[in-house]
């Protein structure tokens, strides 16, 4: 079986563990705490498999909770009930990125950001608007990056912080601003040296992994060397950090080895390169992920301008 067919399979064995929530006149704390359990079933599998993999799932259970906003409830089951769909509006806008359906995506992370102001949560707030900024970081509007990164205030738990400065550093370096893209990554680097049990935080958090921060960070370089013509000594370290890591998280552990071979290539050393695009391969035929097959174009595209030389 190949591997978008083994997605395929496993995309309609999830579907059948996730049937359609039944609708409801009354809504209880139990039943919002169910609708959290399927979120956290479909973010691992997004992190695992791509987007391409859960948004058709994501938008069903998005709607089925939009849904239950007309349920008599008390308010503090309400407040818990737009924090599910804060979190399904940014795994859809998220997955629906990550497909390369970007128009789609940004009505979906919008209204994350008006239901996330209602709910509170700051922290939660500062990681749909951190995606959001990602897909304008993909798209090279640095501009509206920066503008949803400033969209967040508040008092935040120092992975968030972290995340948003990596966030910050990178739409920086896209417009080739060395000196604040590199405020930006210290800033990341310094605020997650503070970060202690991310498994004690929210289910968002557990990401923010030290893979992720170097996958982010190495990113940031990927981009200010393209920007200004000049390799930083840094990124092949970051995103060997990331390529590197034991993560259940294959996406992030497939781009950073993409941008790291493509890096490689750039700088002529074929042999390394060579090592970790043929790992680059073998993990994305697990990921479904129009990010990572652009990314992977690039990596071919260093490969045979390094042939060419």
């Amino acid at each position: 079986m190949s591997p978008s067919n083994r997605r395929d399979v496993l995309a309609a064995a999830l579907a059948g563990l996730l049937p359609p929530a039944r609708p409801l006149s009354r809504l209880r704390r139990a039943d919002v705490t169910t609708i959290a359990e399927r979120i956290g079933v479909l973010e691992r599998w997004d992190r695992r498999s791509g987007g391409r993999a859960v948004r058709d799932l994501a938008l069903r259970e998005l709607r089925a909770a939009i849904d239950l906003t007309s349920a008599s409830t008390t308010p503090a089951v309400r407040t818990a009930l737009l924090g599910a769909i804060t979190r399904l509006a940014n795994l859809t806008g998220w997955s629906s990125f990550d497909a390369g359906l970007y128009d789609e995506a940004r009505p979906l992370f919008r209204l994350g950001l008006i239901t996330g102001r209602e709910h509170g949560d700051t922290g939660l707030l500062c990681h749909l608007a951190t995606n959001a900024a990602r897909q304008e970081i993909h798209l090279r509007r640095a501009d509206q990056a920066l503008l949803l990164a400033g969209q967040v205030g508040g008092r935040l738990p120092a992975a968030a912080r972290a995340m948003l400065a990596a966030v910050r550093a990178q739409a920086h370096a896209l417009g080739g601003d060395e000196r604040q893209a590199a405020r930006h990554l210290l800033a990341a680097e310094r605020t997650y040296e503070r970060v202690t049990d991310l498994a004690s935080g929210p289910p968002w958090t557990t990401t923010i992994t030290v893979a992720k921060l170097g996958s982010d960070t190495g990113f940031a370089l990927y981009l200010l060397s393209a920007a200004t013509g000049r390799d930083n000594p840094q990124v092949v370290a970051d995103l060997r950090r990331a390529a590197e890591a034991d993560t259940s998280q294959a996406r992030v552990r497939a781009m950073a080895t993409t941008r790291l071979a493509t890096v490689l290539y750039r700088q002529g050393d074929r042999a390394e390169a060579d090592h970790h695009a043929a790992q680059a391969a073998a993990l994305a035929a697990t990921v479904g992920s129009t990010r990572l097959a652009s990314a992977l174009a690039d990596m071919r595209h260093a490969a045979g301008a390094l042939t060419a030389r």
